[in-house]
């Protein structure tokens, strides 16, 4: 079957209308096709249009996409796990591709920092390291993105284990915990921007501030995230007994992965 269309004659409402998806073709009635979920109405691309609707409007529009995604995951990000397991998902951008464009910019951050301590800073704090921790440091530097995907999987195993009341499938539990590191990530990076205080005499206390409050925000945004996602199936004994539990396995399994590199390098490298 031929898809049917036409385009306007005004200039800047130029659009298409068919009855037949253009994507998929299947017989469309309504606004959306019911078998892809493309619009019906397909515009022209013109430049005004991509840039104020397709990128501004698509990616950074508070009602869904990147900024939605964010602000969710900071705000209540176990109650907002949950809507996208229970099928609430068109307006939530893909929180792992969000978590690896973070990670990216992170690094990205982080290089720019430690280049301007070397160009504009003096002091000796890397001279006073051994050879093993300045490789343990350049080893996490390098294949920082390699331990976040392996912590992703472990973690979310965790509050399989520990919270298991919801019956939640183990590949749930990685929305979950994903939704609670993208977070994580935000309120780190944060932390990480902060720091570039230590360049400006006027607020250079930012960057200690930086170093003291953000440890101090990721606990309660921890348990605030677990208890979204499981308090309600807990008492709060119960829960606060679980969550520790998973605070303790949390930091147990980061300090073996450190333990874990440093053997590697002391004895095979």
């Amino acid at each position: 079957m031929k898809a049917f269309f036409y385009f306007s004659k005004t200039k800047n409402q130029s659009f298409m209308k068919n009855i037949v998806c253009l994507n998929c073709n299947e017989a469309v009635e309504r606004n959306y096709c019911s078998n892809c979920g493309q619009k019906t109405d397909i515009h022209r691309i013109t430049l005004k249009h991509f840039l104020f609707h397709d990128v501004i409007h698509g990616v950074w529009h508070l009602d869904r996409g990147i900024l939605f995604t964010i602000k969710q995951a900071l705000l209540r990000p176990g109650k907002a796990a949950l809507d996208y397991i229970g099928g609430k998902r068109i307006r939530y951008y893909n929180v792992f591709y969000l978590i690896l464009l973070l990670i990216g910019l992170g690094l990205f951050i982080d290089a720019i920092y430690v280049d301007s301590l070397e160009k504009y800073v003096t002091f000796g704090e890397l001279d006073t390291l051994d050879e093993i921790e300045k490789e343990t440091i350049k080893i996490y530097s390098e294949y920082l993105k390699f331990f976040i995907i392996l912590a992703i999987p472990a973690y979310a195993f965790n509050s399989y284990i520990l919270f298991n009341k919801k019956k939640l499938f183990y590949s749930e539990h990685l929305i979950v915990f994903g939704m609670l590191f993208l977070g994580i990530i935000i309120i780190t990076l944060f932390g990480n921007i902060l720091l570039f205080a230590d360049f400006l005499e006027s607020i250079y206390f930012l960057s200690d501030w930086s170093k003291f409050i953000v440890p101090i925000l990721l606990l309660p945004y921890v348990i605030n995230g677990l208890y979204g996602a499981f308090g309600k199936e807990y008492t709060k004994i119960s829960f606060a007994f679980r969550t520790l539990l998973y605070i303790i396995l949390f930091m147990a399994e980061f300090k073996f992965v450190a333990i874990a590199v440093k053997f590697y390098l002391r004895h095979y490298n």
